[in-house]
Order: structure tokens, then C-alpha cells, then sequence
């Protein structure tokens, strides 16, 4: 990990750890000591603490005895189950999108295909739930970006065209009001993202033999 020049957020620091956690640097079964990670970041051991309370709390740790942290080991199998709960959360929380944000969802779905900034299809989730309002699901949803989505989004996923057409599709339903159509559109987009994570996992999992 590269020390941090600048105190970040505890958010910061939770999402560092996180994509280290999840690229394989950091392996499973490997125990974390905040007096380490503060010393290697260049940080006070409060906010480092924080990040590994809060990955505690989202099952990447597991608290020992000793008051370090041990890496929890998920198989592949278990991230299509985790994806496969998001898909069926994410599409009752779609179908809240008010119909006319349809055609506007879209275009902006549509472009992902032309543009090469990783961060714009994340972008789209933002905008996509930007139309809800309730504020309480907007910051549920936003904790799903955080881990596993935007992991994939970011650092796995080499062919946009696809998630062009499933994000066109299910604005598409949106704008139809169309429940079955935004479900098998979510469905249909998480599960191509939780084939590549899977993908990936076995590929450092190979690399450890």
C-alpha cells in the first residue's frame, strides 16, 4: 500500500483496503494491525481503525482475539450469491425511477460505449438513483458502488459495449414502466459483473498454488 500524503477520510482509507482486499494483495487469512497500516499510510490510528471497523461491519474482516483484524476467505461461488442479492434489491429500487427519467438514462447509457473514462458508468448509477427520493436508499445503494460494483467497473471490466446495451435496456424499461423488463435488465447487468469478479478471483486463487 502507498503511504498517503494528505489525512484522508475514513471512507478513503476503507476503500483502499478494500480494492487491496479484493485485487489479491491482501489475502485471505492475513491479519491486519492498525498500528502497522497507520505507519505505512503515514496516519493517526483513528481513521484507520474506523476503515477496518467498517469493513469489519461489511464482512471483509474478522475481529481476533488480539485486536487485529484477519482477512475473511470468500469463494467465488459466494459473489455470485452477493451480486445476485444486489440484482434483486437494485431492481425494486429501480423501479422507483420515475418513468420520465427514461429517455434521459439512455442517452447517457448509450454514450458509456464511446467514452473512455471507467468512472462515467458509475456516473450513471449516481445519476440513476439521483432520481429517487429517499434519501435512505440512495446511501444503501451507494454502499453497494462502493465495494464489489465499483471494484469491477474500475479495475476488471475491458468491454464497455456490453453494459452499453444492458444499461440502455433497463433505461428503456424505466421509461416503459416496464417491472419485468427493469428486472431482467438488473438481473442480466449484475450477473455479467459478478462472472468477471468471479473470473478474477479464480485467476489469483491460481496464482497462489
Amino acid at each position: 500500500m502507498k503511504k498517503i500524503e494528505r489525512k484522508q477520510t475514513r471512507d478513503h482509507i476503507t476503500q483502499m483496503i478494500r480494492y487491496e482486499i479484493l485485487s489479491g494483495n491482501i489475502k485471505a487469512g492475513e491479519e491486519l494491525a492498525q498500528e502497522s497500516i497507520a505507519e505505512q499510510l503515514g496516519l493517526s490510528r483513528m481513521p484507520v481503525r474506523e476503515a477496518l471497523q467498517s469493513l469489519e461491519q461489511e464482512g471483509f474482516l474478522i475481529r481476533l482475539p488480539n485486536r487485529h483484524m484477519q482477512v475473511s476467505r470468500l469463494e467465488p461461488d459466494d459473489v455470485s450469491h452477493i451480486f445476485r442479492i444486489i440484482a434483486v434489491m437494485a431492481a425494486e429500487l429501480f423501479a422507483l425511477v420515475p418513468a420520465t427519467a427514461g429517455e434521459s438514462l439512455r442517452l447517457c447509457a448509450r454514450d458509456l460505449a464511446y467514452q473512455e473514462e471507467k468512472t462515467r458508468e458509475l456516473d450513471f448509477h449516481l445519476t440513476l438513483i439521483s432520481y429517487i427520493d429517499n434519501r435512505y436508499l440512495r446511501k444503501a445503494y451507494q454502499q453497494f458502488l462502493d465495494g464489489y460494483i465499483s471494484y469491477v467497473i474500475l479495475y476488471l471490466k475491458e468491454d464497455k459495449q456490453e453494459s452499453a446495451q444492458l444499461l440502455s435496456e433497463l433505461a428503456a424499461a424505466i421509461g416503459a414502466n416496464d417491472r419485468d423488463g427493469i428486472a431482467h435488465s438488473t438481473q442480466h447487468y449484475f450477473l455479467s459483473l459478478a462472472e468477471m469478479m468471479r473470473q478474477h478471483m479464480k485467476a489469483w486463487e491460481s496464482a497462489e498454488v
